[in-house]
């Protein structure tokens, strides 16, 4: 069986990270489980009172555990942009590769896609290992860029194919005037590519649209992915989880009941919860108020008792 995904997605401080790790739990009792935290403020760790690293821990015989390094990630993004793009441009050497990367690790978008790339990789290591894989996402705003980039690139990829075979129908019809365009860079001779099986730079367009294909068409897949919206009975909660079901629905993406955490906290809580429902036209699930600390194994399992987390589990009860 495909390894199935779930999204724990929620603002900051709504508990996503302790419903990712309960959810974790109670998955691992029948399906060999990996939870990853993507939240560049890690604390899955501290949650399951366990060190974690890039590499995924176990922590029991089913169940086990990791936090993305994200620095390391858009080190890995960018150093591997790198190596692409000099395999593609090597009689290029006008370009200078490294101050370009240099200022693209403060660009806008980079955090988003290395935590796509992050993303990529986890689900392709997981597929041979696991049956269940959670993801425990950063704040909203960035969460749902992230998860719009398979289908943006794709369109954007789509684009720049279609540049590139004009470019290589214009070196056909000069090659066919004017000969085969040759040329000496290091004592190397190089040729012009005209045809797209023999164009490095198509090539590499045609894989990254066809992976991003097929990661745009794994979030739509019902049978194999579902996202876990996880609030506080609160307006502001309230508005963000609007606004993120918005954006999940445009992306085609399906989306579980809704879990309203810490009810009780306040007196009007009960009201806020029928007004949820409502508002969002879907089903609720509430855990109460939890008044320990909510750290070690114990006390998620404690946490996790009122709710039954397989139904966020794809292919599970709906």
């Amino acid at each position: 069986m495909a390894v199935r995904l779930v999204y724990s997605i929620g603002k900051g401080g709504v508990g996503k990270t302790t419903c990712a790790a309960a959810l974790a739990l109670q998955s691992s009792v029948r399906w060999r489980t990996l939870v990853v935290s993507l939240d560049p403020a890690h604390n899955l760790g501290d949650v399951l009172e366990t060190r974690l690293t890039n590499k995924p821990s176990g922590l029991s015989s089913n169940l086990s555990a990791s936090e993305v390094d994200m620095e390391a990630a858009i080190s890995r993004y960018l150093k591997q942009s790198s190596e692409r793009l000099k395999t593609m441009y090597h009689y290029l050497k006008v370009i200078n590769l490294e101050g370009y990367l240099d200022a693209l690790r403060l660009s806008p978008g980079i955090e988003e896609y290395a935590t796509l790339q992050a993303m990529e990789e986890l689900i392709r290591e997981a597929e041979s290992d696991y049956d269940v894989l959670v993801f425990d996402t950063p704040p909203t705003g960035l969460t749902l860029r992230v998860l719009a980039l398979p289908r943006v690139s794709v369109l954007w990829g789509e684009k720049l194919s279609n540049l590139r075979r004009e470019i290589l129908d214009k070196r056909r019809t000069l090659k066919n005037i004017h000969g085969e365009r040759k040329f000496v860079v290091d004592n190397t001779e190089h040729r012009l590519p005209t045809e797209e099986k023999d164009d490095a730079v198509m090539q590499e367009l045609n894989d990254y649209v066809s992976r991003m294909s097929k990661m745009a068409a794994l979030q739509s897949d019902a049978t194999r992915c579902r996202v876990m919206p996880v609030m506080n009975a609160d307006r502001l909660s309230l508005f963000e989880t609007k606004r993120a079901f918005a954006a999940l629905e445009g992306l085609g993406m399906p989306i579980g009941p809704i879990i309203v955490n810490k009810v009780g906290l306040q007196s009007t809580d009960a009201g806020s919860v029928e007004q949820i429902g409502k508002e969002l036209r879907r089903s609720v699930r509430t855990i109460p108020y939890y008044q320990g600390e909510l750290i070690g194994r114990e006390a998620v399992e404690e946490f996790a008792r009122h709710v039954d987390f397989s139904q966020w589990i794809p292919g599970d009860t709906v």
